[in-house]
């Protein structure tokens, strides 16, 4: 049990800072559960727990340095809880195949964005009007989908949708997503928690690694806010380079995990 919490803890602070800057650190949250035997469908309900931990702190440590404008991104966070709502009531235990195709889209989507995307500090931010708003509202619902029906990866996919349709820099747009995605998590907690069905031990599991999460997501913001978006961008794309060849089995966090628990 030592030996469990330390891992859970540890990874929790690598997830929580690859998570607020980036996304895709859940990869290593899911191959810590399934190495430690736990099912899938349990697993991708558990996993959100330190999610919600994170980016709820995150996103308290953003608004008390008035990184964004607050009062818009929460108005973008209610498409996102619809989808969010939706996703979760229909997530189901996924083809391991099918994940890693919808995750290698999102992959794609947000390289395309940072290649194409090479003037953040200078690009006008689009100024929130009713238009726009309504505008983009089925495109934020589809992203909540995404994210309640799966987790893994909504990051990068909220990164490149908020990135590109506010035109804000990287640093405001890790921002908004943390608020987004707690927004969200909140929603899709409440749905697998009224489920049930999920082990009490499992979230005892979940609750532990979200301490790990929560000191993780405030190296990341400290440094996020003073290094800016050079920073940033540098960890995103490391991030995607490493969840790149896990998704094609050059890297195996589950093996790796499972070396120390056996």
């Amino acid at each position: 049990m030592v030996t469990i919490t330390v891992l859970l803890i540890l990874s929790g602070i690598l997830v929580g800072f690859i998570n607020t800057l980036s996304a895709g650190g859940t990869t290593v949250s899911i191959a810590l559960y399934l190495a430690m035997g736990i099912p899938p469908q349990a697993t991708n309900a558990i996993n959100r727990v330190g999610v919600l931990f994170q980016n709820g702190f995150a996103s308290l440590v953003f608004y008390r340095k008035h990184a964004v404008n607050y009062k818009h991104v929460l108005l973008y966070a209610l498409p996102v809880m619809i989808g969010a709502f939706i996703g979760s009531m229909t997530a189901v235990k996924i083809d391991e195949k099918v994940f890693n195709i919808c995750f290698a889209a999102v992959l794609l989507i947000m390289i395309v964005f940072l290649c194409t995307d090479r003037k953040t500090d200078s690009r006008q931010e689009r100024p929130f009007t009713l238009q726009n708003y309504f505008k983009s509202f089925f495109l934020f619902m589809a992203a909540g989908f995404y994210g309640g029906f799966v987790q893994a990866g909504t990051g990068f996919l909220l990164i490149a949708v908020i990135g590109s349709w506010w035109g804000y820099d990287l640093v405001k747009t890790t921002a908004a997503k943390n608020t987004v995605m707690f927004c969200y998590t909140v929603v899709a907690m409440a749905v697998f928690l009224l489920r049930g069905g999920v082990e009490l031990r499992y979230w005892l599991y979940a609750l532990i690694h979200s301490a790990g999460n929560v000191i993780g997501s405030y190296i990341a913001t400290r440094y996020a806010l003073k290094k800016g978006n050079k920073f940033v961008k540098i960890i995103i794309i490391c991030v995607i380079i490493m969840t790149a060849l896990n998704l094609l089995g050059i890297l195996d966090f589950k093996i790796f995990f499972k070396k120390f628990i056996n």
